[in-house]
């Protein structure tokens, strides 16, 4: 064997093993550094304001970004999950007591609404001998033993998530104080022309800034505002909901309409037309606006992709890496076309043509 391929072998397999390495002993925090890189590329702006305000000082730059970004993110995030654990350990409470007492929540209002009680008169004939109450009850003691466990497991992994955030904020700052100098050293070593690289570069910054405010702010203010107009009509634990409808929100063609289109059916059942019309009022014409207005000027004007794309990377993330998806599934796809463009005319295009065989 030639003495410079066995070394460039050895060279490339040392590379191997210890790139293994290093991402086994990172592993647990991978997601931590990919949402510190995430927040570093969308926060980069405020952090060349903070530069000037230091006036170029690397260090204090960086600890004012990062400052900023953890006061306007974990700020609100964290007086949001206080208010929501407090409204959950409500509603799980009520849920419970309702189950004690074998009663379904919500029922006797229902119930107590004449067009209800004589619908059911009418249904009476054909639900004797079928017990839909004790099916109802199980389904309840289902929901609530699931809620039990979702909780003694957030707390389980509480220490966890506070060891991960701590470690997204150790490497935000150094995103932000060393993250041009390590893309320009990662540029160096790949084979694409200057032109192709700016225009990756910039793919990824519009991309990671239009899916986070294109579709994780959206769906957080359709959830702030469905919260909104469950507290208007004066349906219980608003904040629940609302965080709820936040998730929910994720879904495509649906999306909040999963939570408010019960409590809009609930509210007609219970008699309250005129609450139930403005609960569907509200989250029409504001709600899903929102939805539909905002979410794709931000992903197909900003980022220039179809909402297909995004959608599929969106689902796809989701499933395969949970909330990271959103950003990661996106940007995957963009990325994919991006490469394709490059291939399709820088070797496509360039490719001299075939030889023409020799005349015998």
């Amino acid at each position: 064997m030639d003495r410079g391929v066995f070394f460039a072998l050895l060279y490339f397999g040392g590379v191997v093993v210890v790139t293994g390495f290093m991402l086994m002993l990172l592993w647990p925090f991978l997601a931590s550094i990919a949402w510190a890189g995430v927040f570093a590329l969308a926060a980069y702006p405020i952090h060349r304001r903070c530069l000037k305000i230091v006036r170029g000082r690397p260090n204090a730059a960086a600890f004012l970004s990062t400052t900023v970004v953890v006061v306007l993110v974990a700020g609100p995030l964290l007086v949001l999950l206080v208010v929501f654990s407090g409204e959950a350990v409500g509603v799980l409470g009520a849920l419970e007591n309702s189950i004690a007492q074998g009663k379904v929540p919500g029922l006797d209002k229902v119930l107590a609404n004449p067009a209800v009680a004589r619908l059911m008169d009418h249904l009476k004939p054909y639900l004797e001998g079928k017990e839909f109450q004790a099916t109802v009850m199980a389904g309840l003691k289902g929901a609530s033993g699931l809620a039990v466990q979702f909780s003694k497991a957030a707390l389980t992994h509480l220490f966890g998530a506070l060891m991960k955030f701590f470690v997204m904020v150790v490497v935000l700052f150094f995103a932000f104080r060393d993250g041009a100098t390590i893309v320009n050293q990662g540029w160096a070593g790949v084979p694409l022309k200057a032109r192709d690289k700016e225009i990756i570069e910039d793919t990824v910054k519009r991309v990671v800034s239009a899916v986070l405010y294109g579709i994780v702010l959206t769906c957080v203010v359709q959830g702030i505002l469905g919260g909104v107009g469950f507290a208007l009509v004066g349906l219980p634990s608003p904040v629940f909901f609302g965080a709820i409808m936040v998730l929910a929100a994720f879904v495509p063609v649906v999306g909040a309409a999963l939570v408010w289109v019960p409590a809009v059916l609930y509210l007609f059942a219970a008699g309250e037309a005129g609450k139930a019309l403005l609960l569907t009022v509200w989250c029409v014409l504001v709600v899903s606006s929102i939805d539909n207005v905002v979410r794709p000027l931000f992903i197909s004007g900003k980022a220039r992709i179809p909402i297909l794309v995004v959608a599929l990377g969106v689902l796809g993330g989701i499933v395969s890496l949970g909330f990271l998806g959103i950003v990661v599934g996106p940007l995957a796809f963009c990325l994919a076309l991006e490469l394709f463009r490059i291939y399709k005319e820088d070797l496509v295009r360039e490719r001299p043509p075939a030889e023409a065989p020799a005349a015998e």
